[in-house]
């Protein structure tokens, strides 16, 4: 028998949905219309079959975000989606036998790529009316500590942490010498971030992605910002050339029209948000509030299965929760015709016998 590391070989995973294109995707919180035609207008008349020629070129790219956020060169490294770049920070920073904090649910693959380097998983849960106490976190971190991760606003839950909250974190990390993580996939619905923490503290990383809010998933663009530090050393693990050419060229195009883009996509992200609260709270569907741009809805006499395959029935995916989100529906939240699409499927579904 072929040598598998046991680490890797034992872990279990779950494949992605696939075969979605057809359906109102309000499972995995896209933009299901994407950037506007504008935008991929104006880039995709650049795609020439000499541009593929090419090896891909990160640092025009790389610069431009780290001017337009007042960064330097040297905080900011590009990644294939941010989901890449936390196996990235992980493997660097992780340490085997020392334990990763994180809250559940969150996102999985900090599980998995702990694990895969032989960190132990501590999870810490939520309280029983769905909001999370930063004093779980702070009483767990010690000696044993090697990683936090905070998702800010968190998935599939929605909360958020307060600036003070998240400084108590690094500091009392920075004390047993342990790494924080700091997840902004979502900030731009929430648009508070801890970007200005990197300048402070040294023990400290920023993951963002341009696959919610900016809604160019296919491309998997990501962005690593720490130190100077912290950014060498994750370039010193960083294979050449993991982010395409394409992608490079969206990115570029996203940046420079930043300001234009987000706020056409906020605009129709909060318009889509107000109506679908309201027709929550109208027709008495209770809900765990949420900063990002999904939101967990708890039936009133169905079961979530039923609900979850009637709805896929109907060309419609959400996400059925499981777990500690047992009994919820998540829904992501986008622009107004698909809040409606959504609300009248659940209506006609989601009926006393």
């Amino acid at each position: 028998m072929i040598y598998v590391n046991p680490l890797i070989k034992n872990l279990e995973r779950v494949p992605q949905p696939e075969g979605r294109g057809k359906y109102v995707r309000l499972d995995q919180n896209e933009n299901p219309d994407g950037i506007p035609q504008w935008l991929f207008d104006e880039v995709y008349k650049k795609i020439t079959p000499e541009f593929l020629s090419i090896y891909p070129e990160e640092t025009k790219l790389t610069q431009k975000y780290a001017d337009f956020f007042g960064l330097k060169l040297e905080n900011v490294t590009l990644t294939c989606g941010s989901v890449v770049g936390m196996g990235y920070v992980i493997k660097v920073f992780g340490e085997p036998r020392k334990d990763l904090i994180c809250v559940s649910p969150s996102f999985g693959m900090y599980g998995v790529y702990a694990e895969s380097i032989g960190m132990n998983v501590k999870s810490l849960s939520y309280e029983n009316d769905y909001t999370f106490k930063i004093e779980k976190i702070l009483d767990s971190i010690n000696e044993n500590t090697g990683i936090v991760a905070l998702v800010n606003p968190n998935m599939p839950m929605g909360n958020v942490y307060s600036e003070q909250e998240i400084i108590s974190v690094i500091e009392k990390a920075n004390k047993v010498n342990a790494f924080v993580i700091i997840d902004e996939a979502y900030y731009y619905f929430y648009d508070k971030s801890s970007l200005e923490l990197i300048k402070k503290y040294d023990n400290v990383v920023l993951l963002r992605t341009f696959s919610k809010m900016l809604s160019v998933p296919a491309l998997r663009l990501g962005v690593i910002i720490g130190s100077k530090e912290i950014v060498h050393a994750v370039n010193n693990y960083k294979p050449h050339y993991t982010v395409n050419s394409i992608a490079l060229l969206f990115g570029e195009a996203i940046i420079d029209n930043h300001d234009r883009l987000v706020k056409e996509l906020t605009e129709k992200f909060k318009a889509g948000k107000e109506w679908f609260f309201s027709a929550l709270q109208e027709n008495d569907y209770p809900i765990i509030e949420s900063e990002g741009c999904f939101v967990c809805v708890k039936p009133k006499y169905k079961s979530t299965e039923y609900i979850t395959e009637k709805l896929k029935e109907n060309g419609i995916l959400i996400l059925c929760g499981k777990g500690a989100l047992a009994g919820f529906l998540r829904v992501t939240i986008w622009d107004k015709k698909y809040m409606k699409i959504f609300m009248d499927a659940l209506l006609k579904i989601d009926i006393a016998d």
